[in-house]
């Protein structure tokens, strides 16, 4: 692959990301949970973490943040941190479980997805000095397994169609 091919790819992912980050906002999520998201543009990350690299996974997802606050014109505002702080604890963790452990994409997939609720928590924490908000937690860490599953599942099929190329 040329750089420019590469270039090329990685914008098409980098905007695919962003669109999903957008998509899943407008999707109706039948449990009236706060907090509680499909993760759609994870799909992205996981993709791009193998067929490329770890360096590549991590510029792609804060890209994303970034890029969708802007758009989203919530740069800096709760949201964005609390986006930021899951992304970054999410991409690290996948990162980590794929180099050191022999997990597949669905055990990596479930761990990023368990590690963004943290990592969302985390920022909860420090923003609002709320303990009551970590009531949450468990409902959310039950529901990052198998919203993780699924994010794994697309993440897999998109993976072998562009690994056979």
């Amino acid at each position: 692959m040329t750089k420019i091919q590469k270039m090329t790819m990685l914008a098409m992912f980098l905007s695919l990301s962003v669109i999903f980050h957008f998509l899943e906002s407008m999707i109706p999520i039948p449990l009236p949970i706060p907090g509680f998201r499909l993760g759609l543009a994870n799909i992205v990350g996981l993709v791009v973490l193998y067929i490329f690299d770890a360096k590549t996974m991590l510029s792609i997802n804060i890209l994303r943040v970034l890029f969708a606050s802007l758009l989203r014109g919530s740069i800096f505002s709760p949201a964005f941190w609390l986006s930021l702080g899951g992304c970054l604890l999410s991409s690290g963790a996948a990162i980590i479980v794929k180099k050191y452990s022999p997990m597949t994409i669905f055990g990596v997939s479930c761990v990023a997805s368990t590690f963004h609720i943290i990592g969302q928590f985390i920022v909860v924490s420090i923003l609002y000095q709320q303990i009551l908000m970590f009531t949450l937690m468990p409902i959310l860490l039950i529901l990052s397994i198998p919203t993780g599953l699924v994010i794994g599942y697309l993440a897999n099929q998109i993976y072998i169609r562009l690994s056979r190329k």
